[in-house]
């Protein structure tokens, strides 16, 4: 089940399981999925797929 923290408070994209029923005690942990920010800019390499090609590594001119 995934979810976000806004200030203190975890809100769950889903809705909880049915069987849960209030005061039930669970287990919760909290794993961070965000991304490395980096100290400087990044961008994606584009690579065009004629360009994976052996032919094309090698050709000769």
């Amino acid at each position: 089940m995934k979810g976000y923290i806004k200030g203190k408070t975890i809100i769950l994209d889903d809705t909880l399981p049915e069987n849960l029923t209030e005061g039930e005690e669970v287990e919760v942990i909290i794993i961070p999925t965000t991304k490395n920010k980096y100290n400087f800019p990044t961008f994606k390499l584009g690579v065009k797929d004629k360009s994976l090609k052996r032919e094309m590594i090698y050709e000769r001119d």
